[in-house]
């Protein structure tokens, strides 16, 4: 007699299976293990294939094992994390293919051994260094050149950096799930964040804001060499305006920031360059003085609008302080407002994860705050910008950035 599979919908209450039909024995069914996917009915002969499995008919096993690999990842991730904060990377890209052992590479780098070791296992069963016959390791020369000290993956492994960064609040943001938990988690909660976006900018910056971005804003570089007054709106640690601080000494750079540890990097920055054509300022962008109206022929925002507690407030005052012809550039992720829009967009759970743990939560924690969040998308900033009054001449996506960028106009 033919035994026939029958296809069951799932049930919440159940943890995704129904109870198995009387007289018959329930399906065998089991989790991705660190032994390996186990999955499916017994035997593992007929994919369990449910009514609204998601698209392409996923069936159960083949959504385990990406949740599997997913998670695997994620482990891997800080172990990536690991090898550029303490310039392991560096130092196998160094020895050009040749292989070494743990001891060596631990001399080398001034590190122990022992965990040299352990951060070499995962390494070796991660698919990213190799391990010879002879217990050395070596780092092929291709993932040298992507993995190694200025290599083409350097913005990869400072992002990396960034999963130990916001674990560090994983609970303060649990908190803020409860319904009777706080709004938001405050910016002191956040010691290496805007280091951490230093990095990331700097990247882009020193290889795109003097050749290309500064060219993409219409006779802008004309008028920085001739002088004209800046303003860096959320500076950060002020690698943008201090470039150009550099680059056009006859015009004068403001940066501003809320938080009072990356200004001290800024000045820090100014004074061993010997800059005098730049300062930078403890200030909140909400609370910008009326004796600066008028005052600036180009404010930049970069990255930071969308963690202001009211951006259409900003925008307003920013054009209350731009010259009657003055210009704002603004940068933003380059998303969709609407969350199903974004599925194929490179990145985006990275920036959805990022903007929970750091943009929309320091937001929601100040006195009213919005909570756009990095991915607030060009469809609200575009209604956030004219409901501030500006006029938005173009909106461009920047050469290798995964910004993009609105250039307003009062």
């Amino acid at each position: 007699m033919e035994t026939k599979t029958q296809l069951v919908p799932p049930k919440m209450a159940t943890g995704g299976v129904t109870a198995a039909p009387p007289g018959s024995a329930p399906p065998a069914i089991s989790s991705p293990s660190v032994n390996g996917p186990v999955m499916g009915p017994a035997g593992g002969a007929v994919p369990m294939i449910m009514p609204g499995m998601g698209e392409g008919n996923e069936t159960l096993p083949m959504f385990g094992n990406r949740i599997a690999q997913t998670i695997n990842s994620g482990f891997l991730t800080l172990s990536l994390a690991a090898g550029y904060r303490t310039g392991l990377f560096a130092a196998l890209a160094r020895y050009e293919g040749e292989p070494r052992t743990s001891q060596e590479i631990a001399d080398d780098t001034g590190l122990k051994e022992r965990y040299v070791r352990e951060w070499l296992g995962a390494m070796v069963t991660g698919d990213i260094v190799e391990q010879d016959e002879d217990d050395k390791f070596v780092l092929p020369p291709h993932r040298a050149a992507f993995l190694g000290e200025n290599g083409f993956g350097s913005e990869l492994l400072i992002l990396a950096s960034a999963l130990p960064m916001q674990s560090k609040v994983f609970n303060n943001v649990m908190d803020c799930f409860e319904k009777d938990g706080p709004n938001g988690v405050a910016y002191d909660h956040y010691t290496e964040f805007h280091h951490f976006m230093s990095l990331m900018s700097n990247v882009w910056w020193e290889k795109h804001l003097i050749p290309t971005f500064v060219p993409s804003v219409p006779d802008l570089r004309d008028q920085l060499e001739s002088g004209i007054s800046v303003l860096d709106l959320g500076c950060g640690e002020g690698g943008a305006s201090i470039l150009l601080a550099e680059h056009f000494p006859k015009s004068k750079f403001v940066g501003i920031d809320l938080i009072e540890d990356p200004i001290k990097h800024a000045r820090a920055a100014v004074a061993e360059k010997k800059l005098s054509n730049i300062q930078f300022e403890v200030m909140d962008a909400h609370k910008i003085p009326e004796s600066w109206n008028s005052s600036f022929q180009f404010v930049l925002a970069s990255d930071s609008l969308h963690d202001m507690a009211h951006p259409v407030q900003v925008i307003q005052i920013v054009k209350r302080i731009l010259t009657p012809e003055g210009r704002f550039s603004v940068l933003e992720v380059n998303a969709h407002s609407q969350i199903r829009q974004n599925k194929t967009m490179p990145y985006a759970s990275t920036f959805y994860t990022n903007s929970l743990f750091h943009c929309m939560t320091v937001s929601l924690h100040a006195e009213g705050g919005e909570g756009k969040g990095n991915m607030w998308g060009r469809e609200d900033t575009v209604e956030a910008l004219k409901e501030g009054g500006l006029k938005v001449l173009f909106v461009h996506t920047p050469e290798g950035w995964f910004n993009v960028h609105y250039l307003c106009q009062k």
